[in-house]
């Protein structure tokens, strides 16, 4: 009878542990482990619940280490998930027994091929994010990461991630003579804008396609005055316009220099101001470069 009470008094302290939400699950040590950041974010993360990244892997064999090949790899495009707040991959993946690099791409992609690889942002990147795809601004936005030579012994692959296009944030404020609220209907276009980029995969280089061809691109919502969009690096001339701001049905384009830089955050802010007579409206303009907030 000692050794049966012995036996129950274990379950019953094993069953209140686990109702405290106690984890009893132990980690393998042989499964890799990530941790990612954003490099050109002042602080926290832009990943959400659901983001998917691929993952590839090359084996040193001693000092030297293998290419990077779009199959044949020790990983090759492993589909790893934010579920939870912890980085999930499709299947389990172990460590090699030797040192690797590895190489991260999001959103995830179907890659052909590593190096000249033609990418084409949405020119509509208003579109809302489902729970079957991402939205056109959030597939438009390219990261790439890359940790060289990791092994079990870190305990985790380190994955910095950082942005490979550029970023384009429209805020438009009343001035001091505006009178009333800012109309509900507003639209904002970015025009002649390269929408292709060249891309090399190994080495995370893009730069603006020679033969794109330039299109409108619809910017994002954030809120009611704020909009976003995601540019290919580039240089537009203030001789051509650069953003349409429709509201009420009326369209009114603004003329203005660009050098869109990889990583970076442009930023315009739009300032409207009403004449006495409210007969018209006066535009003003300002511009500026940042970290790249979001």
């Amino acid at each position: 009878m000692k050794k049966i009470f012995s036996i129950l008094a274990v379950a019953t302290l094993l069953m209140v542990g686990c109702e405290k939400g106690e984890d009893t699950s132990v980690v393998n040590p042989d499964e890799i482990r990530f941790e990612t950041s954003i490099a050109t974010r002042v602080a926290g993360t832009a990943f959400e619940e659901g983001d998917t990244f691929g993952l590839y892997a090359v084996e040193y064999d001693g000092d030297v280490v293998a290419d990077l090949q779009v199959g044949g790899n020790y990983l090759n495009n492993e589909a790893v998930t934010l579920t939870g707040g912890i980085w999930k991959p499709a299947r389990t993946l172990y460590w090699s027994a030797n040192p690797c690099d590895f190489y991260a791409v999001y959103p995830r992609q179907n890659i052909e091929s590593m190096e000249d690889v033609l990418f084409h942002i949405a020119t509509d990147q208003s579109t809302p994010r489902t729970a079957e795809a991402l939205g056109g601004y959030e597939a438009s936005d390219l990261m790439w990461a890359k940790a060289e030579k990791v092994s079990r012994e870190d305990g985790s692959v380190k994955l910095a991630f950082q942005h490979m296009m550029s970023k384009l944030v429209v805020d438009i404020v009343r001035g001091p003579s505006y009178e009333g609220e800012l109309p509900e209907n507003i639209e904002v276009h970015i025009y002649n804008t390269a929408t292709t980029a060249r891309i090399n995969w190994r080495i995370g280089s893009l730069e603006k396609y020679l033969f794109s061809e330039n299109k409108t691109i619809k910017m994002k919502q954030v809120d009611g005055d704020s909009f976003e969009a995601i540019v290919v690096p580039q240089f537009i001339e203030r001789s051509t316009p650069l953003v349409e701001v429709t509201m009420d049905g009326i369209a009114y384009l603004l003329e203005y220099d660009m050098s869109f830089r990889p990583g970076i955050q442009h930023t315009i802010t739009v300032t409207l101001n009403t004449s006495p007579d409210q007969e018209k409206i006066e535009i003003s303009i300002d511009g500026s470069t940042g970290d790249w907030q979001e």
